[in-house]
C-alpha cells in the first residue's frame, strides 16, 4: 500500500443513530483509494463484512 497514489485513506462511515451499523458493508471510492468503514461492534464482524464486500464486489461496480 506504500506506493498508492493518492495514499489509502480509511474513514468511519456515519449513519443516523437509529441505524444498526453491523447490518452494512463497507464501501470504497477506488479512484482515490478511500475506504469507508461502518463503526462495527466487534473485530470479527468487521472482518466478515470486509470479506463479503471483497468477494461480492469483484463482480460489480456501484456508486456509494
Amino acid at each position: 500500500f506504500k506506493s498508492l497514489t493518492p495514499p489509502l485513506t480509511i474513514v468511519r462511515k456515519t449513519f443516523d443513530a437509529s441505524i444498526k451499523t453491523d447490518d452494512f458493508l463497507p464501501s470504497v471510492m477506488t479512484c482515490v483509494n478511500y475506504l469507508k468503514l461502518p463503526d462495527y461492534t466487534t473485530l470479527e464482524i468487521m472482518r466478515e463484512k470486509l470479506r463479503i464486500a471483497a468477494q461480492e464486489g469483484q463482480h460489480s461496480f456501484h456508486l456509494s
